[in-house]
């Protein structure tokens, strides 16, 4: 069924080439009008963040083609007791586009980068699917910039063979044919967009028409295509850094969500076993994006750990 719905996309790309949107910063954050938008020049390319609170940083990074909004619960309690930055990496929200190449090392220059540019020296990293991979792979390029890790259902080294859903390895079964990938994605509608959703949550009530909404402007903005075909295409050269992965020394928490269909709790499992004294939390009534689905289990976690 998945796989029809994503060729029914591709055959309906001639209608659908001309329906991108510009990218159009907002001036105010919806889902929480306290928060204040704020964008920051690195390498040319500016990129949307906002921040909250005192004291020691910590910073939130979301997954592949997602942005700030999947922190909305919990920016407010982490930033009772520390600094926190959420930020839209490069390629993503209401960050630029540039037609660069999006590869590892792309994104954890990019989030070095953003350290650098906002004055942060060292901060614990917080990072959910594509942004827990970009948060480890962080610890094992410049371990120095990372105080502690909090991977949630985080991306492993071997991406392509360990995901698990249908729509994504719809896209891994075709990956080798010149164009389909790309088409694929450039056909994203807003069905596909919500069955892509529907797959990150156990509570599909939780993917209300404004959810929906919110994650479909964001995938339709000019150039999000490019960028997601390139991370795809690129999401193999992790495996380099796997030998690296089990010299992480960074405290680290892994939470999972029990009932993942993207990574299953195995995947994570396998995770937490290469560093060693890390923890592992399993969320049973929750998917890819317990953060999210269940916020009143995993924000007291964080907070607990982050405290020893």
């Amino acid at each position: 069924m998945v796989r029809f719905r994503w060729i029914v996309s591709v055959l309906l790309m001639p209608f659908l080439w001309g329906c991108s949107i510009p990218l159009v910063r907002p001036t105010r954050i919806d889902w929480n009008p306290s928060l204040s938008p704020q964008t920051i020049q690195i390498n040319g390319h500016t990129i949307f963040y906002t921040v909250k609170g005192e004291g020691k940083p910590l910073i939130l990074i979301h997954g592949y083609g997602a942005g700030i909004w999947v922190w909305e619960k919990q920016i407010e309690v982490l930033s009772q007791s520390y600094r926190v930055y959420a930020l839209d990496v490069i390629g993503h929200g209401f960050s630029d586009r540039p037609k660069i190449p999006y590869n590892s090392e792309t994104y954890v220059h990019f989030l070095r980068d953003f350290m650098d540019g906002v004055g942060i020296e060292k901060a614990t990293l917080i990072g959910n699917s594509m942004g827990g991979g970009i948060a480890w792979a962080m610890a094992i390029l410049f371990p120095e910039r990372v105080d502690r890790l909090v991977l949630i259902n985080s991306v492993p080294p071997d991406v392509l063979n360990q995901v698990k859903n249908e729509s994504f390895r719809t896209l891994v079964a075709i990956k080798d044919i010149p164009l389909l990938p790309y088409l694929v994605i450039a056909g994203r509608s807003k069905s596909s967009i919500r069955w892509i959703l529907l797959e990150c949550v156990s509570d599909i009530k939780l993917i209300t028409p404004e959810v929906l909404n919110r994650q479909y402007q964001l995938s339709k903005i000019k150039g999000t295509t490019w960028v997601l075909y390139s991370t795809f295409k690129h999401a193999e050269e992790a495996l380099k850094l796997k030998d690296q992965f089990s010299l992480i020394h960074h405290p680290t928490l892994f939470v999972w969500g029990e009932r993942d269909l993207i990574f299953p709790p195995c995947v994570g499992e396998t995770l937490h076993q290469a560093i060693t004294g890390s923890r592992f939390l399993r969320i049973e009534k929750s998917g890819h994006i317990p953060m999210w689905e269940t916020p009143e289990e995993v924000n007291p976690a964080i907070l607990d750990f982050l405290k020893d």
